[in-house]
């Protein structure tokens, strides 16, 4: 492993001088992005406006038209659109007299109490009450029966001469054509509108862009320029464990764990129960401060940064999201809300413009929003968005908990036994999901799996640790043919058994 490089005598009381340095690039980097996304969340709302502007003048004119449509149809698909329409009006009125006749029959035999509500030990109506509705039910059904002779005949007097439905279809036609015409021409005048706007809303956008970008880079240069500590890690790795040791009073959960995760890979950690593997996921996200050694991390904008100079709330703003073995999501929100929730460090907008709902909050909910349903459809989530995810399928809280992870702006991403609870085929829809996810989203993946056949089908590098010491690292083939990991985890009946399975993953 190579040795930290220190260009002063203070250590990481130096870098945590900087923090506030830090954090200044960061919202920098998420304002950015924010401003960048808005020139296209802008676009689609403006879009969205623009075709409901011309859905509601297409319905108002067609709307003008429709007698006349009814004219030119064929009789019995006019016949039919009418009472499609009229019916309904007619039994709607119905129903309501029909519930007045039969509550006024109730009262007046004492089975309702005096909000109007049946009585618990009320009886059915009498006979002459029952024979009462069942007449009304016949007279409202001659009503209906009528209506529609009504319709078929005021039909039919419209279709009477054929000549008159030959010139009443020229002229619709060409009513029609002018129809046409006119939405075509609005549209031209919204769409013009619209790119007008849109030009001066990405010069604006670019502007601030711009200006945000060159503070972006002041702040590089002052960062890189009162750095006291620098901390060596090759470009090609996304995190290094140096010698990590965790210590709980005299037991040693982690003993000098070392090892390095690739930029882009799938690296899985294995190990028996009690190895010290969640100890060491809890020691990355410093909700356990280690005892020992260095974990140095890289972030997806190339700052190397000592995790242990970071409060557990902070880690997150690194780019580096967790899941849990048990999922732990919100069950009185909705799907939609619960990765809306998952982006809240994604804000810039401070207490007082969130309280006083500013423009730029307002802007913020918005790409966040569009950032959510653009994940949302990608996990195959959309038809749920607005559901609780209660009562839902553990496979869909699994993939809930995925989405959570990339609308959190993951570099790397810390799952914790993700196949826990799943079935066979659940499994496998899990294992191609989370390739997908490392090949689009360009994240780093990392995870603890007692499921063999799928940390030996999915992971690009293994690590094997038993109380909480390092046993093995390399390939999954290297790994299933270690003889130390055979012995101390796997055992030989075990590999071989493990072999097949990986395969049929």
């Amino acid at each position: 492993m190579a040795k930290t490089t220190k260009t002063g005598a203070t250590g990481d009381k130096g870098a945590r001088l900087h923090q506030s340095l830090y954090r200044r690039i960061e919202r920098l980097e998420d304002r950015i992005r924010v401003e960048r996304e808005l020139i296209g969340v802008e676009q689609n709302r403006r879009d969205a406006a623009r075709q409901a502007r011309i859905d509601k003048l297409a319905n108002r004119l067609k709307k003008d038209l429709y007698d006349q449509e009814l004219a030119v149809v064929p009789e019995a698909v006019a016949v039919e659109e009418k009472i499609r329409v009229e019916l309904p009006k007619l039994e709607a009125r119905q129903r309501l007299a029909f519930r007045k006749a039969r509550q006024d029959l109730r009262r007046a035999e004492g089975l309702v109490d005096k909000t109007g509500r049946l009585l618990p030990d009320a009886a059915d109506l009498s006979l002459s009450a029952r024979q009462t509705l069942a007449e009304l039910e016949a007279t409202q059904q001659a009503e209906r029966d009528r209506l529609k002779t009504a319709l078929a005949e005021q039909v039919a007097k419209a279709h009477r001469s054929e000549g008159d439905k030959a010139a009443k279809k020229a002229a619709y036609e060409a009513k029609m054509k002018v129809q046409a015409d006119t939405i075509k021409a609005e549209e031209a005048r919204l769409l013009a509108k619209d790119n007008a706007y849109m030009q001066r809303f990405r010069a604006a956008q670019e502007a601030r862009v711009q200006t945000l970008e060159t503070k972006h880079t002041a702040a590089l240069a002052r960062l890189k320029a009162e750095r006291t500590v620098t901390y060596d890690l090759p470009d090609d790795v996304c995190l290094r464990l140096d010698n990590l040791s965790m210590t709980f009073g005299g037991l040693k959960a982690v003993d000098e764990l070392s090892f390095d995760i690739m930029r882009g890979e799938i690296f899985g950690l294995i190990g028996p129960n009690g190895a010290g593997k969640t100890t060491v996921f809890n020691c990355i996200t410093q909700f356990y401060k280690p005892t020992g050694g260095r974990i140095l991390y890289r972030t997806r904008g190339g700052s190397v940064l000592s995790l242990a100079n970071y409060d557990v709330h902070e880690i997150i703003t690194k780019g580096i999201v967790r899941t849990f073995q048990n999922v732990e999501i919100i069950g009185e929100l909705s799907v939609m809300d619960n990765l809306l929730i998952a982006a809240h460090r994604q804000y810039n907008s401070g207490f007082f413009a969130q309280m006083l709902n500013t423009h730029r909050v307002r802007q913020e909910e918005m790409v966040m929003r569009e950032r959510a349903l653009k994940i949302l459809d990608y996990c195959g989530l959309t038809a749920i968005k607005d559901l609780s995810p209660l009562g839902q399928p553990y496979g869909t809280l699994k993939r809930i908990e995925l989405a959570r992870t990339l609308i959190a702006g993951a570099n790397l991403i810390i799952l914790d036994e993700p196949a826990a609870g799943l079935n066979d085929q659940e499994t496998l829809e899990l294992v191609d999901t989370i390739r997908q996810i490392q090949k689009d989203f360009d994240v780093t993946i990392f995870l603890v799996e007692h499921n063999m056949g799928l940390v030996m089908d999915l992971c690009d590098h293994i690590c094997a640790i038993s109380f909480g010491k390092k046993l093995a690292y390399g390939s999954p083939q290297q790994i299933q043919s270690d003889p130390v990991v055979q012995e101390a985890y796997l055992g030989n009946s075990d590999v071989a058994d493990s072999k097949p399975a990986a395969e049929e993953a």
